[in-house]
């Protein structure tokens, strides 16, 4: 179901904008190579799910920048993570998956071919209701004002 209808029509643009400044902001973080959504075979909660991931990004994938997301998930309690990386170096994405496979859940890790998932991204997961989001960048990965993220005030 769109919850978008059940939204008063300015309330809607609001939406929308935060939708487009939200992506912009997270496309300036970093040359995003990979997104990856990644679940776990128990009912993980937010803080399980995120102590896992950053677990997991720490041990198997050093070196590499991330922004993610954790989302609820829709068909039974728990959380899944839909991420973007980069600086992934030689990394092969079936070794990646073989290694969170055996040891959380399914992974879906696929390249970002454009601007536009990474907007689309942001918009479907980022911006939703009870989702949560942090970001880790290496110090080579500080862009000009891209640090700092402010909503419009309009």
């Amino acid at each position: 179901m769109n919850n978008a209808r059940n939204i008063e029509p300015d309330l809607r643009l609001k939406a929308a904008q935060l939708n487009i400044e939200m992506g912009d902001w997270v496309y300036g973080l970093a040359p995003w190579q990979v997104i990856s959504h990644m679940t776990f075979a128990w009912e993980a909660s937010i803080w399980s799910a995120q102590r896992c991931y950053e677990k997991f990004m720490r041990t198997e994938m050093r070196g590499v920048s991330y922004f993610y997301a954790l989302e609820q998930n829709p068909g039974r309690d728990g959380y899944h993570v839909h991420a973007l990386w980069c600086d992934c170096k030689n990394m092969r994405r079936k070794e990646i998956w073989d290694k969170w496979f055996h040891r959380y859940g399914r992974a879906r890790i696929e390249p970002v071919n454009s601007r536009d998932d990474v907007a689309d991204y942001c918009a479907k997961y980022v911006t939703k209701e009870d989702s949560w989001w942090n970001v880790k960048l290496f110090s080579h990965r500080r862009p000009q004002d891209s640090t700092e993220f402010k909503l419009s005030s309009e």
